[in-house]
């Protein structure tokens, strides 16, 4: 026995009974019996009474338990129960009255009696003797016997009239005609409950599959006639509009079943619900929609189709409102008569590939890689949303995107990297497009490795025309600078800081540095070094002043605006020595260092001493003690010469020298030291006598030293009375020298008499009389006036020679580097490229004593690649010139032996 029918015999035996022949205040209520409907019998009223639903309380198999009244008279004396008494069983009255019953109630089968199966419980039990307590009972006192009836809920009756049911089948075939015309409970004159009691009472008789055949017939017809046939009369129209004509039968299909699953509710919760092989309202209904309409050969093509033109209006952006709301439906009827997988995802997908493979054409035909690279991009993000808006399965979200992919990446790569494009978004510094063509191509595959190609290309093409633009040689390294800086923010915004492109950057403009030009001297293969050195030599000299001026980085500009100097220095600095970690040779880069630093500390023009210590170090750590032994060296004459200069200013010898003059003298090694010619000049007298005194304290101090003087090396400052002020002019030796001849002579002064006064070189001398002369700043006058000076040209003091400062500088042209000078610098290192080479050379000879030609001239290169690249002529030619000073010999099998 179920949950329910436990509950019903329950019920049946609680206290909530009446005694008989006691009134109940519920009985005089009448209740008007329902047509269609199955009177409640006594035990069903109680139910009612306890608010419990008649057709819970009964599973499907379970049998009717209405008992006949006229031979159950205790039922009637149920508390509630309006039904009037029966007169006994037999009589005519209570033949007559079954009969008005049968025909009242035709929904309700004919009952068979269960008087045989009642068990009598009224009668007592014999005493079993006195009660152990004589209290009297709290329970009112019985009237009268009582009766109690159990009832065997497991059997069913023995069978039911035809007639009654298919008079049943009728009314639920008239309710399915109401619903399939929209008709309400008013209109087709059964209400939803006799319906519903119908289909209840049918299903308890055992003719549920009447039903079922019934609900599945009629549900058919509909489908294929009326609902079908409003589709076909409007198939003259668009497939758009079909996929609209389509959901509106559908949404009125839908209210129908519903309509039909409220009406037969019981039905398909208590026979086809639990039936696995049959489906219930809800899936017979979406099944015949599906094969009559949506599968049907007529329908079904077109049907996609308008489906997949509005998705591509969505996808170019045409679609409106309701469009997007049809699409929307449509999908979802795919969905819930679960045809989107096998029906619309395949064909969609199909779809979608010829769109993208037409789209991608299309756009690659412009040309321009940052605006299909966007595109790409665009169209990824877009159909995720529309994925999501019109919900469709993950799995054709991934689809989708692999088809973007594949069309517009994958079968277009050949656009996407394509040189020209590509380049020109690195020269625009486009760094929002070079990233989405980063990321779209990453999407396929490795991005790094399939750029590489036309990232190296172009650093070492844009690097290379930068290198021999000798016209614009001044600003290599700027220009080297700011490439460098360009293509890291690339990197590192763009590209993700991607290890293989970063690999390449640092490769390609080690390569370009140091490519050997054919058809260009020594020279002009070594200018990267030999500009860096130069551009060092420019910020450790001029500092903050230079910065501003070779560089127009807004970051720069930006720090020197707040003052932080010194960074910006060390910065600019630390630049500078990163492209010199790029050149193999070394060699170049330290012999104009060196030159330059010696200029810098001989004249005293470095702008930050901390800034040249610093730099210092760091060339230590890049490239060893041994590269920077000589550079520490000519730090440390220039400490020793200050602490030399104060022990002679102490001495006796400095104070015999006359107050007015202030001597510095500088004593340099000379073998760490640059070479520097020895140039004649006449110093002054007073000069003379000084320097002539710390000689003579320095020699006697250290003996065994001897000391050569280096005039064009020496700077000083005159103080000058001028008619219109006196200044303090800041200027060379030479300069000097020239100047002191005007001191007490206002008379002009021809180019004969300056030049026997001076001893001075023609060269020198010209040079020398154009920076007084001819420069921004003239102490000289010049006559005839012109900027070059010729042997005929005579010289006097400028007295209206002005200036807002007091200490003047004047230009020093014979300070800067000349191109006989550049050109001795490089004639030094080749020749002591050649010494290192032939020491390498006898090394390896020691240490191999018999060796092959070609392995020799390998070990060779490999031994001095870290001060420079060696030309395999300049081998062959130190080779043979070891061979004719008899350190090696060649033998016949193209081998070279070590000569002890």
């Amino acid at each position: 026995m179920t949950g329910n029918g436990n509950r019903a015999a329950h019920q049946d035996s609680t206290p909530t009974r009446t005694l008989l022949g006691q009134d109940n205040p519920q009985s005089s209520k009448k209740r008007k019996p329902s047509i269609g409907a199955a009177p409640p019998s006594n035990g069903e009223q109680s139910r009612t009474q306890s608010k419990v639903p008649a057709h819970s309380l009964l599973p499907a198999s379970a049998p009717s338990i209405a008992s006949d009244k006229s031979t159950n008279p205790a039922k009637r004396v149920k508390s509630g129960d309006s039904t009037p008494n029966l007169p006994p069983a037999g009589s005519a009255a209570a033949a007559a009255s079954t009969a008005i019953t049968d025909d009242m109630l035709a929904s309700s089968p004919p009952q068979t009696s269960n008087a045989k199966n009642a068990i009598d419980l009224t009668q007592s039990p014999p005493p079993k003797g006195k009660p152990r307590y004589s209290q009297p009972s709290a329970l009112p006192p019985r009237n009268g016997a009582r009766k109690i009836v159990v009832k065997n809920f497991k059997e069913r009756p023995s069978g039911v009239p035809e007639e009654w049911v298919k008079k049943t089948l009728g009314m639920l075939d008239d309710a399915l005609t109401a619903v399939f015309e929209d008709k309400n409970d008013r209109d087709r004159g059964t209400s939803s409950e006799e319906i519903y009691r119908g289909c209840q009472s049918l299903c308890q008789a055992g003719k549920a599959q009447a039903i079922h055949e019934l609900l599945l017939r009629r549900c058919k017809d509909h489908v294929v006639g009326p609902l079908r046939e409003i589709i076909l009369n409007q198939l003259s129209r668009s497939d758009e509009d079909l996929v609209k004509i389509v959901d509106a039968a559908w949404k009125k299909w839908q209210e129908r079943l519903r309509a039909i699953q409220v009406l037969f509710f019981y039905f398909n919760q208590a026979y086809l619900y639990p039936a696995p092989d049959k489906e219930q309202i809800l899936d017979m209904g979406f099944q015949l929609f599906s094969t009559h309409i949506i599968t049907d050969a007529k329908f079904k093509s077109r049907f996609l189709s308008g489906i997949f033109q509005l998705y591509e209006k969505d996808r170019k952006g045409q679609a409106d409102f309701d469009n997007t709301n049809l699409l929307k439906a449509s999908i979802r009827i795919l969905s819930n008569l679960g045809l989107y997988s096998s029906l619309f995802e395949p064909r969609f997908i199909d779809a979608s590939e010829g769109y993208y493979r037409l789209l991608a054409d299309k756009e690659a035909e412009r040309g321009d890689v940052g605006r299909y690279a966007k595109e790409c991009a665009s169209q990824i993000q877009k159909e995720i949303a529309r994925v999501e808006k019109f919900n469709l399965e993950t799995n054709t979200r991934a689809d989708l995107i692999a088809i973007i992919e594949k069309e517009m990446i994958s079968h277009q790569m050949y656009e996407l990297t394509d040189s020209s494009g590509i380049w020109d978004l690195i020269e625009k510094n486009d760094i929002e497009s070079l990233g989405i063509l980063y990321s779209i191509i990453k999407r396929v595959g490795d991005a790094g490795r399939i750029l590489k190609p036309t990232w190296a290309k172009f650093i070492k093409e844009k690097g290379a025309t930068t290198v021999t633009d000798y016209e614009r040689d001044g600003e290599m390294v700027p220009r080297l600078l700011a490439l460098k800086r360009s293509l890291e923010n690339i990197l590192a915004v763009s590209f993700g800081k991607d290890v293989e492109l970063t690999h390449t950057l640092r490769e390609s403009f080690e390569t370009f540095i140091n490519e050997q030009r054919k058809n260009v001297g020594t020279k002009n293969n070594s200018r990267p070094s030999e500009m860096i050195a130069k551009y060092m030599d420019l910020l450790l000299r001029e500092g903050i002043k230079a910065i501003s001026r070779s560089t127009g980085d807004d970051e720069d500009e930006s720090m020197i605006g707040m003052g932080d100097e010194d960074v910006l220095l060390g910065h600019q600095l630390d630049q500078a020595l990163d492209l010199f970690r790029f050149i193999h040779g070394k060699d170049v880069f330290e012999a104009f260092y060196k030159k330059d630093l010696a200029r810098r500390l001989l004249m005293g023009r470095s702008a930050s001493a901390d800034a040249e210590k610093a730099m210092l170090s760091k060339l230590k750590t890049e490239c060893g003690s041994g590269f920077t032994m000589n550079l520490e060296i000519m730090f440390k004459d220039i400490d020793i010469s200050k602490e030399n200069m104060t022990s002679f200013k102490v001495s006796k010898a400095a104070a015999e020298q006359s107050g007015s003059l202030d001597l510095q003298v500088t004593v340099l090694s000379q073998a760490a030291w640059p070479t520097y010619p020895e140039t004649t000049v006449t110093i002054p007298q007073n000069v003379a006598q000084y320097m002539e005194a710390y000689h003579k304290y320095y020699t006697s101090k250290h003996k065994g030293r001897k000391l050569a003087w280096r005039p064009a090396l020496a700077h000083c400052v005159l103080r000058a009375n001028f008619p219109k002020g006196k200044k303090e002019l800041a200027m060379s030796a030479f300069q000097a020298v020239v100047l002191l001849l005007f001191d007490n002579d206002k008379k002009p002064l021809s180019y004969g008499y300056i030049k026997s006064a001076t001893n001075l070189p023609d060269a020198e001398l010209i040079r020398t009389l154009q920076s007084l002369a001819c420069a921004r700043v003239r102490p000289l006058t010049k006559s005839p006036k012109g900027k070059d000076i010729n042997s005929t040209d005579t010289f006097t003091v400028n007295l209206s020679f002005t200036d807002p400062k007091i200490r003047i500088k004047i230009n020093q042209i014979q300070l800067k580097e000349t191109k006989e000078e550049n050109t001795a610098t490089h004639e030094q290192i080749t020749q002591d490229r050649q010494y290192e080479t032939q020491a390498a050379i006898i090394r390896i000879m020691k240490s191999r004593k018999t060796i092959g030609h070609n392995e020799l001239i390998t070990e060779t290169i490999n031994q001095t690649k870290k001060r420079g690249v060696l030309d395999l002529g300049d081998i062959k030619k130190n080779i043979e010139r070891l061979i004719d000073k008899d350190y090696m010999e060649r033998s016949d099998d193209n081998s070279y032996t070590y000569v002890a």
